[in-house]
């Protein structure tokens, strides 16, 4: 990668391109092939290193380039942007996923502007697609003004704290789970963030912040001990400070920011006056926001006819006029061409940096030919970096070939590009010209989240039956608040025959389950003080225990079985898998290898593979079949 970025340096109209980028003169589109635009970024980012943020139309195409970058610079800071969920004018709470990515760049932004906070070492990189730019969000004054640093041994206030987090936006909870809650217990509080990866725990000794600690939100074991934690909002908006008591966030939402905030900003007013503003193509940009508006004044005309929104309602989000007011006012290029200079015969200049780089040419999995190609232009004394998943088998092939070859030339890289080019005598060739692959498209990456007791009733209604595992089948009533031995403790009631309540602490909430009968039809509450409940679980305890002995005999005759054991995976099925369309989930890549090893074991297979809709589980049962047919067996797929 460092080579690559090297020839792009050392070209004179690069060159000519950075002094202008620090000056901050206005340069015409650069009308780069698309291969070129991200390593052309990574190589500005490295000189200029100020923040930069790549524009493009699209959130899919966003989230593609935001992962191609991880290849060009693996070291720096990088951000999505995330366009909200709902379309504008649409009254509907944001994604978790989208809140967090976006105030995660905000608070990253933050930091050239509080003075109490150092700035990075090196700048982020922000990618976002036209929508997320679009979106009104929280002023750039005000979101500094409610930024604050609690640091250890300063004495604060916790009601004050408390309060000034529930204006922020943050959630009280009794376990924080994820980013946004808080929890009090007695001088404790626990806090998550959402530009941090794991919520903070303050031990406070009176008021005064005895101890700071990160910890794990599912095992509640410290991570690190800090000595300051920034508290930002964890909303894009601020609730106002009234009297009244009552908890406004049970109806405010993100939909609320015009009408809470008048003046509000766009990402772009958080940045930095010195930052750089990448547009991926401009007249592509322009089509997108012009659409979404489109959209959004069609919208908001049925909604108010309907009567669902007011006549007088703020507009949510800037136009492309506003955006291109902004967008005039810092330095700004874009990367494709409708804004290039264009000879007359309309071809680039000669001396253009777009016209530096060439295609390449492509080969569709025609390995024979790619090979006597790489021999040729290598024995021309050319430089070749090869990036392919499908690395190990491209140079075995070379080695076959070729066993008298250099050590480093060529290069070859396990990683996945959209396409690559040529730069003098530089090729960088990648699976689009070897195989005609497109590049998998990255898949949104889940939120942290953690599993403790409290989820277990997460989802429990009132009126639920529920099981108990010393009373037996009731009603789920609620939670309720008790007091016991002077303090006040929240407790799941659940009720029995003749109005008798238990009353579980959430602490014991794992000895719920809930129920679940054979037929659907609703059981009978049972008798609280009678046998009835011993008795059915002395039978269901017989029962159990016989199908335990069957069960246990059954594997016993499977432990001594021989089954078949199929061989290591051949170079054909790295090349099947590296040919999916999309990168592998974490839980696709665990449960291929689970039964990968069970294939290879002589112990019969027993595996069931579970998962929604849409989560790719036929794409881990073809690569266990192609596995199968590739030792000479036979696959059914129903």
């Amino acid at each position: 990668m460092e080579t690559l970025l090297k020839q792009i340096r050392s070209l004179p109209a690069y060159q000519r391109l950075l002094a202008e980028m620090r000056t901050g003169k206005q340069s015409p589109g650069l009308a780069l092939p698309r291969a070129a635009r991200l390593p052309v970024l990574a190589a500005l980012h490295a000189a200029l290193n100020q923040p930069i943020v790549l524009v493009t139309d699209r959130a899919d195409h966003a989230l593609a380039l935001h992962d191609e970058l991880a290849f060009w610079v693996p070291d720096a800071a990088r951000s999505i942007f995330s366009e909200p969920n709902p379309l504008f004018y649409e009254n509907a709470a944001w994604g978790s996923t989208t809140r967090r990515e976006r105030l995660q760049t905000l608070t990253a932004l933050s930091a050239y502007h509080l003075p109490f906070l150092a700035k990075p070492e090196r700048a982020p990189i922000i990618v976002t697609p036209a929508r997320a730019l679009m979106t009104r969000t929280l002023p750039r004054r005000d979101f500094l003004k409610a930024s604050r640093l609690l640091k250890r041994g300063t004495s604060y206030a916790q009601d004050q704290l408390i309060r000034d987090w529930l204006r922020l936006g943050y959630q009280s909870a009794d376990t924080v789970l994820e980013a946004g809650q808080f929890s009090r217990r007695g001088g404790l509080l626990d806090i998550w963030t959402p530009a941090e990866t794991a919520p903070a725990r303050l031990d406070f000794f009176g008021d005064e912040l005895d101890t700071i600690r990160r910890f794990d939100p599912g095992s509640q074991r410290t991570i690190e001990t800090l000595d300051g934690i920034l508290v930002t909002p964890a909303r894009e908006y601020i609730t106002p400070d009234t009297s009244d008591k009552s908890d406004m966030s049970d109806h405010l939402s993100e939909f609320h920011i015009p009408l809470l905030h008048s003046f509000t900003s766009s990402l772009l007013d958080y940045l930095p006056q010195d930052s750089l503003v990448l547009v991926d193509d401009l007249s592509i940009l322009e089509s997108a926001v012009t659409e979404v508006e489109e959209q959004a004044v069609k919208l908001r005309a049925e909604s108010i006819e309907e009567g669902i929104l007011a006549a007088d309602f703020p507009i949510p989000y800037y136009s492309w006029s506003e955006l291109s007011d902004v967008l005039s006012g810092r330095t700004c290029l874009e990367l494709g061409r409708s804004t290039a200079e264009i000879t007359e015969d309309g071809e680039l200049a000669v001396e253009s940096l777009a016209a530096q780089f060439g295609q390449l040419e492509r080969f569709g999995g025609r390995l024979k030919q790619f090979v006597e190609y790489l021999d040729t232009i290598v024995a021309a004394g050319s430089s070749v970096v090869i990036v392919s998943r499908q690395c190990s088998r491209l140079e075995e092939l070379w080695a076959e070939h070729n066993p008298q070859s250099s050590v480093s030339n060529p290069q070859f890289l396990e990683s996945s590009l959209s396409a690559g080019w040529r730069l003098g005598n530089t090729f960088l060739i990648t699976d689009s010209e070897v195989f005609g692959w497109e590049r998998p498209q990255p898949r949104q990456r889940p939120r942290p989240s953690s599993e403790t007791p409290e989820m277990i009733y997460a989802d429990l209604q009132p009126g639920d039956w529920v099981v108990h595992v010393d009373y037996g089948i009731g009603q789920f009533a609620g939670l309720v608040r008790r007091t016991l031995d002077g303090l006040e403790r929240e407790f799941l009631c659940v009720e029995y025959r003749n109005g008798d309540q238990v009353y579980v602490p959430i602490h014991q909430a794992d000895r719920l389950t809930r129920y679940v009968g054979m037929d659907g039809a609703p059981p009978s509450a049972g008798h609280l003080g009678s046998q009835e409940w011993p008795e059915t679980r002395r039978k269901v305890q017989e029962a159990v225990q016989e199908v335990a002995q069957e069960l246990l005999d059954l594997y016993a005759r499977r432990q001594v079985a021989e089954g078949y054991a199929f061989r290591s995976d051949t170079p054909w099925q790295s090349e099947l898998e590296s040919s999916f369309a999309y990168v592998e989930t974490d839980d696709q890549v665990k449960a291929l290898g689970d039964i990968k090893r069970d294939m290879e074991s002589t112990r019969p297979m027993d595996r069931l593979l579970c998962g929604d809709v849409g989560y790719g589980k036929t794409e881990v049962a073809l690569r266990a079949a192609f596995k199968a047919v590739m030792d000479g067996k036979q696959a059914a797929l129903l």
